[in-house]
């Protein structure tokens, strides 16, 4: 079976690297496709949606490396990294085109700017011909994550369902509901494809051991869905599920000071920290509102309006 993506074209047994186009714009996105001899499932892994999350994008890279015609059953899409540009300039979270988070503009406008352009193009063209989005991220460079892993929880339950069956192939102890529906991954769900983003990583660094993790990762859930053979009998840890989560976002320019680090548990009233202005006057303090664990913080001393500041999850 082979593999059209707009000007790329991949056929049954080979393996294809090149930029993939976005249509009525001059951006292109690395991309690597490789069509096993055996049919099979078609899954994409897209990195680098933001373009400082390093881990998973190198991942990516290596990974579409690894992956062989001879040794896959289906498609599997590799995309590394989708905001090529924002890598080099090594700008957090946005497209520098356009200023716009990728990842809370789908399913897009193909009249829109560049980032609408993008989530167009993946709404239109990509979406409907895959079984399965595998979306990789992790703290961005003032950021760190604990490892966890989203699903949709806005979804059709079906999609829902296989979802979570693939999450629990990860590593991650943690699965995370989330309401979200203009994201890369949740708009992918919400147009009838399963999907999954996962977290590792954070401060704009990598290591090798990160990346090997990874990508165990994302070989544990090629073989769940039969394009990589599994001969191992080795068995996933259990995760846990989130059902409820607090996002905390700054209403203040300020100073940050959080007391806890991504992956500390707390009580329900616990301290969380708090903003001061250049003074040192207490500008707002956070509790939280019920025992949960930090899946993620804003770890920079510099804190502007509407800028995350932490996310934690009930357990």
């Amino acid at each position: 079976m082979s593999f059209i993506l707009g000007n790329i074209k991949c056929e049954n047994g080979k393996k294809e690297k090149g930029y993939w186009n976005i249509e009525k714009t001059n951006y292109h996105i690395p991309i690597t496709i490789i069509c096993g001899k055996q049919e099979g499932k078609t899954i994409v892994i897209s990195s680098g949606v933001h373009s400082c999350e390093y881990v998973g994008i190198q991942a990516a890279i290596e990974i579409a490396q690894e992956l062989s015609p001879n040794n896959i059953s289906g498609t599997v899409i590799i995309l590394h990294p989708v905001n090529y540009t924002g890598f080099f300039k090594r700008l957090p979270a946005v497209m520098p085109e356009d200023n716009k988070n990728l990842n809370r503009v789908f399913p897009g406008n193909k009249d829109g700017t560049l980032s609408e352009k993008i989530a167009y193009s993946f709404s239109k063209n990509l979406y409907p011909n895959i079984d399965f989005f595998f979306d990789l991220h992790g703290g961005d460079v003032q950021e760190n994550v604990m490892p966890f892993v989203y699903f949709s929880g806005s979804a059709d339950e079906n999609i829902k369902e296989i979802s979570i069956e693939a999450a629990k192939s990860l590593s991650v102890p943690y699965r995370v509901k989330s309401s979200s529906v203009n994201g890369v991954y949740s708009s992918a769900a919400m147009q009838g494809v399963p999907s999954l983003l996962v977290e590792r990583g954070g401060r704009g660094l990598w290591s090798k051991e990160e990346v090997t993790t990874y990508k165990q990762d994302i070989k544990n859930l090629l073989k769940h869905f039969h394009i990589l053979e599994n001969n191992s009998n080795s068995s996933v840890s259990s995760q846990k599920e989130i059902n409820n989560s607090k996002y905390l976002e700054s209403k203040h320019n300020g100073f940050w000071y959080p007391a806890f680090q991504a992956g500390d548990t707390f009580k329900k009233g616990a301290f969380l920290g708090e903003i001061k202005d250049c003074f040192g006057n207490i500008l707002e303090t956070y509790k939280a509102e019920f025992a949960g664990i930090i899946l993620y913080e804003t770890i920079s001393l510099a804190i502007a309006i509407d800028d995350p500041l932490i996310a934690y999850g009930e357990i």
